[in-house]
């Protein structure tokens, strides 16, 4: 990993002399010394790197202070960076200017330290042990990225193809006998027990998305339980899932975050009581977790079922109530090469020549279904015959024989990938086991990180998300969930055997340290390198600065502490991201001490509240509080110049402020601004739309209050929330949503509805009663719509009509909750039309429609038991998948 710390390195001295050498004088004669030492370092560090997982103690060493050197060279390149900034903003741009010499210098000299430090490094490493003469040249992976990678993914992805069922027929058919018996109408509790990699949570996924969609249940949720789970946050998260066609109190689930165990236990239970429903418990470990929770789970003799999976028989066979043990077998020769053709050939292509011998590396997994898919997604991206019979040769598979270990194969597709690869994989083991990981903060993490390289034509985002595609493809992550309208990756998790794997990687290589415990936060091993980042997990050190020291990122899962943390020592700090369950939490004024922030995440049920100054924080490029709650944004937030993305879930108190970052801001999201006056609101529009650069935001209000009788002090509430991605030409995404009404504050900047942006690629109407007139006349004529949304009762007219020609561009439509009970579509309208999604409970056929439509891939139906087995047939016979759900939960895109 040391030389991915330095590849990093190398990218950001690149930039700042492209940037910067205008006014570093003398600077960049020594900034490109540096670059060039480093770059023909970095050849030599591949087979530091590799030596290193050999167990040579001496390259280890050796790598530990390179990684040290690194990353003082990335502290100079911050000071450098910070000077720049100070000396281009129209305030110092005079004032400074020998105050800025002097710090120039000092870069200039610190520089030449560090490279007298890499001289006398060598030096010592030459004298005590000369470079064996195997290491002279770079050490050859198995095989090379292929060069046309980066085309092949950075383009629309396609559609899920659903999990790999092979060998799992009969078994799921089995379960759904367990689940579906109506002669047993107990509560029933079904273990699934096998050990780790054999299919257990792919088995229970299956099943339980079988038959939620028959409708037989009629609530049902799902759980992963790690070894340090918290009893309370699992009833909370059942309580969340649990949907169905009851009606939850909405005002009990608002204030779910500040109820303890006893109050949500009772409400689980009350959801429950009158209703057959099917939950999961995935991956329980101890007996004891069942004990805590069972008792929520009320057994009227209606047909209840719960699914349990675990490693360990002892707590399978743990639940006192009525009991089915399923143990999942490992696949047999057949089915174990039928896997792992599907993953090694994911293309139906054939290779006759690699039968033979990919036989013997499909045995020699023996059947264990994670191993099969691992090496068959690594051998996907080579198929030379010579290459798959020199691993047949070389791997030590006896060590594949003990139970669960999948260790050989996991490092043989690890050790093949980039080195910028490698980082972000292992960043996904700092997160908890089973946590659902959002792809959009993911991507922010490994940016500010500096996993993610400048590559021409592409935004560092595109580019980041082809490393969590190449990640899928390889099957070091699962994909959780994909956007219903075009199919982007929304959320990750890993697998518990290779995160597990992963830590320990992490751990060796001097990359991260997960600590759940003041023992793992003090303790090295011999076989480890010094860490710059670490993960606490449930436990949380708050003097962590003090306990390791130099610290680059830290990583905070749901704290045990009452505030923040102390940030004494952690003036290098460079990614802190934050999740608490806490009520409340104020940032302290001392965050202004990490001058070397890049980026802020929050998240959880916390409410955050923020010291008013924030201008410390300078090198601060995004704030990421997407699934938090802020109580308000300070001003001093939007004069600090290097921000960059800014996107808050819900602000409590909005504030007329004056957004002054005008050359670096680029994203700003706020989902719910709970309290806004219009004069404000005005304020905050008129700012963005002066703004010199294009700015893609969204700002929600979610509700406001007018005085309505001075007298009487009554107050009238209004459900408002409009997301507006500017409305300009450039705009790129619009969503309307909401209940408008007189008197609306919004009323100057919303747009008329046939006054919609040329460059519109998405658009979601959500306000009853908005459109009386046929809207598909104007929306048609965009000439990049590729989204379009049009749901809550927003249209009330009865047919809609699409002329030929129209919607050339769009590729997911949804119409949901609309009275329509007419569908017109022309030949050649909505051409290339991937995705239907209706709702539309008036509207008896869609038959004319499907004809159409002859790019359709997926169909989805919500409530709409009306129509025939025409409009079904007609959807299938065109090769269309069909899905049919009772719930419009079980197509939501939370």
């Amino acid at each position: 990993m040391t030389a991915s710390v330095v590849s990093s390195v190398l990218q950001r001295l690149g930039d700042l002399v492209i940037q910067e050498a205008t006014f570093l004088s003398d600077v960049p004669r020594q900034v490109s010394s540096m670059k060039a030492e480093l770059s023909q370092m970095q050849c030599f560090l591949n087979v530091v790197d590799a030596k290193c997982l050999e167990g040579n103690s001496m390259m280890k060493n050796l790598a530990s202070n390179i990684q040290d050197v690194a990353y003082r060279v990335e502290e100079v390149i911050d000071n450098a960076h910070f000077i720049f900034r100070r000396r281009n903003t129209s305030v110092s741009k005079y004032t400074h200017i020998f105050g800025d010499s002097i710090d120039l210098r000092e870069v200039g000299k610190n520089i030449q330290v560090i490279r007298k430090e890499i001289s006398e490094i060598f030096e010592r490493y030459n004298r005590y042990n000369a470079v064996n003469s195997s290491t002279s040249t770079e050490a050859q992976p198995i095989f090379r990225e292929d060069e046309d990678f980066y085309a092949q993914r950075l383009v629309l992805p396609g559609l899920d193809q659903g999990m790999d069922i092979v060998g799992f027929d009969h078994e799921i058919a089995q379960i759904k006998s367990y689940l579906l018996d109506q002669n047993n109408m107990n509560l029933t509790v079904i273990s699934i027990v096998g050990q780790a990699g054999a299919g257990k949570s792919t088995l229970a996924k299956l099943a339980y998305s079988s038959v939620i969609t028959e409708g037989y249940f009629h609530k049902y949720g799902w759980v992963s339980i790690s070894p340090k789970y918290s009893a309370l946050e699992v009833l909370r998260d059942l309580v969340r899932q649990i949907r169905g066609t009851g009606k939850i109190s909405e005002r009990k689930s608002m204030h779910l975050n500040f109820y303890g165990e006893t109050e949500v236990s009772k409400l689980l239970f009350d959801f429950l009581k009158e209703e057959r429903y099917l939950i999961v418990l995935d991956d329980i470990w101890t007996t004891d977790t069942w004990d805590k929770i069972k008792s929520v789970f009320p057994d009227k003799g209606n047909g209840s079922r719960i699914i349990l999976t675990t490693r360990d028989m002892e707590v399978g066979q743990h639940p006192k109530t009525k009991l089915q043990i399923h143990t999942p077998d490992l696949l047999d020769e057949d089915k174990s090469w039928e896997l792992f053709q599907k993953k090694a050939f994911p293309h139906d292509v054939q290779f006759t020549e690699l039968e033979v011998v990919g036989k013997k590396l499909s045995k020699k997994c023996n059947g264990l279904p994670l191993a099969l898919v691992v090496l068959g997604c690594f051998l996907s991206r080579n198929h030379n015959i010579h290459t798959w019979e020199k691993m047949v040769a070389s791997v030590d598979w006896e060590i594949m024989k003990k139970e669960g270990d999948v260790g050989r194969i996991l490092a043989l597709s690890y050790h093949n990938m980039s080195n910028n690869l490698k980082a972000c994989f292992l960043y996904t083991a700092s997160f908890p086991e089973d946590y659902p990981i959002t792809v959009h903060v993911l991507k922010k993490m490994w940016i500010a990180e500096g996993f993610v390289p400048n590559i021409r034509g592409y935004t560092q985002e595109e580019v980041a998300y082809r490393y969590v595609e190449e990640l899928a493809q390889r099957c070091m992550i699962q994909i959780e969930e994909r956007s219903k309208n075009i199919g982007w990756i929304k959320k990750i998790k890993v697998h518990d055997v290779l995160r597990e794997w992963g830590i320990g990687q992490a751990r060796k290589e001097g990359f991260l340290k997960v600590c759940s415990s003041g023992t793992d936060v003090e303790t090295y091993y011999a076989d480890e390198q010094r860490c710059y980042r670490v993960a606490f997990h449930g436990y949380f050190d708050n003097e962590v600065g003090k306990s390791v020291l130099n610290l680059r990122s830290v990583l905070a899962f749901n704290p045990d502490g009452k505030r923040l943390f102390s940030f004494n020592g952690l003036h290098l700090l460079r990614v802190l991201h934050f999740c608490s369950s806490l009520k409340t939490c104020t940032l302290p004024e001392e965050i202004n001490k990490l001058v070397h922030l890049r980026y802020l995440g929050l998240e959880g049920s916390t409410v955050f509240m923020f010291p008013s100054y924030m201008k410390g924080l300078r090198n601060l490029q995004i704030l990421e509080a997407s699934t938090a709650t802020v109580k308000a944004l300070p001003s001093s937030l939007w004069s600090i110049a290097a921000l960059k993305h800014v996107h808050v879930y819900q602000v409590l108190h909005w504030k007329a402020q004056e957004i002054r970052t005008k050359r670096s801001l680029q994203t700003l999201y706020v989902f719910s601004i709970m309290q806004c006056d219009a004069l404000t609101w005005k304020r905050t529009i008129r700012s963005l739309q002066k703004m010199s650069q294009h700015v893609s935001w969204c700002l929600g209000i979610a509700s406001t209050k007018r005085v309505k009788e001075k007298e009487t002090q009554e107050h009238e509430e209004y459900n408002l929330d409009i997301r507006v991605d500017a409305l300009e030409s450039k705009v790129d995404g619009l969503e309307l949503s909401g209940c408008f009404k007189e008197h609306h504050v919004l009323n100057d900047v919303l747009p008329h509805h046939n006054l919609f942006p040329n460059f519109l690629l998405q658009l979601k109407i959500s306000c009853p009663n908005i459109l009386n007139d046929d809207p598909m006349p104007i929306l048609e004529r965009l000439p990049r719509l590729e989204v379009l949304e049009i749901v809550n009762s927003s249209y009330t007219g009865k047919s809609i009509t699409c002329s030929s020609e129209g919607f050339l561009a769009l590729r997911s439509l949804v119409l949901m909750d609309l009275g329509l009970e007419e569908w017109n579509l022309q030949q050649g309208s909505m051409a290339f039309l991937a995705v239907l999604t209706l709702k539309c409970t008036m509207l008896r056929s869609i038959s004319n429609v499907l004809h159409q439509l002859d790019d359709l891939v997926e169909l989805r139906l919500i409530c709409m038991p009306q129509l025939s087995v025409d409009d079904h047939e007609a959807a299938r016979g065109r090769g269309c998948r069909v899905m049919i759900s009772v719930d419009e939960e079980q197509n939501s895109d939370n």
